[in-house]
């Protein structure tokens, strides 16, 4: 057992405008359980919408209401996934990012507010990007590590990690090297397993690591034999363009995310907890804004909220005692 004592880790998948689902399970936690989401975890991860949650949180001070009841509103959801020019025009005949990016950018930069990730010096930090160039995993990190060793903006990074390809346009980093980032979620949609080895790189022993991971959703099992046997079928002929408007970028977000689930439970065990579950096929999608699309999710957020409580508070608790067991001489 290390001498650091215990770290807390929230850990948030991407998905697009389902990010709407951990946002108010957070909200409820803080508002119906008296948890202060920024006092209580010690460390924050996200990738894709995880990246805009986690920055929220670390950023500080901030509560989770701003979260759940405008920026994961249908109105500034619409406002970040506006339509480009192009794709106004042409619709499915253009071919340029389904989204400019403009609005995001816009909207990232009124929620970090100016603050630079090594601003933030009271708890610890880890996005992740994707360098499609040189093909590598961008770790952005408060503090800690060569890639956000220039101290870019909260900003620039969650810009960065929410370049979802073939809906936003990469970003360019502002350090003299350049990159070119696109969404981490092509890495990996969970980031809890690099956050694990982060926490063991800071010097924590893995017995000191407790976390809390909030998914995103993954479809319903739902289908026939019969209608899978039609897709599967159908899915010999499938191209690019036919990979791509099934769901590919979908797909991979939540085998990435299932591994990783899997991965930590057998290596937490019991200080481990995700909080995920199904989604009806409908409300999959990554960037429907409508009024009730959100409003459903929603719906699911509390249902699941509902139903992990048991463990989340089992958790909470433990971690109590073993932090009072560490403090007492």
């Amino acid at each position: 057992m290390s001498i650091k004592g215990p770290i807390f880790i929230l850990s948030v998948d991407g998905g697009g405008v389902r990010g709407a689902i951990p946002v108010n399970i957070l909200y409820s936690l803080e508002q119906d359980g008296g948890v202060n989401i920024r006092d209580k975890f010690d460390f924050f991860a996200g990738v894709s919408t995880g990246a805009l949650v986690a920055a929220y949180c670390a950023k500080g001070p901030g509560s989770m209401e701003v979260l759940a009841k405008h920026s994961y509103s249908s109105d500034n959801m619409s406002r970040i996934f506006n339509k480009s020019v192009w794709d106004r025009l042409l619709g499915r005949m253009q071919n340029q990012p389904k989204y400019d990016g403009v609005n995001k950018l816009e909207y990232v930069q009124e929620m970090a507010g100016g603050v630079r990730i090594n601003d933030i010096t009271d708890k610890h930090l880890l996005i992740l990007a994707y360098d499609f160039i040189n093909r590598e995993l961008i770790t952005f990190k408060n503090g800690r590590g060569h890639d956000a060793s220039y101290n870019p903006t909260l900003a620039e990074i969650c810009d960065s990690a929410t370049a979802a390809p073939t809906l936003y346009p990469p970003v360019r980093t502002s350090d003299s090297y350049g990159r070119w980032l696109i969404d981490g979620a092509i890495a990996t949609n969970d980031p809890s397993l690099c956050a694990i080895s982060e926490s063991l790189a800071m010097g924590y022993g893995i017995e000191d690591i407790w976390m809390l991971s909030l998914g995103t959703g993954r479809p319903v099992q739902d289908l026939s034999q019969k209608q899978q046997d039609r897709i599967g079928e159908a899915s010999r002929d499938w191209g690019i363009i036919g990979w791509l408007s099934n769901g590919l970028l979908d797909h991979m977000l939540s085998a990435s995310s299932a591994v990783c689930a899997h991965q930590c439970k057998q290596i937490l065990g019991e200080r481990y907890v995700r909080v995920d579950g199904t989604l009806p096929r409908t409300l999959m999608k990554l960037d429907e804004t409508s009024a009730g699309y959100v409003k459903n999710l929603k719906g699911h957020a509390n249902q699941w909220y509902e139903e992990f409580l048991p463990e989340i508070t089992r958790l909470l608790t433990d971690l109590d005692v073993e932090r009072a067991g560490r403090s007492t001489p």
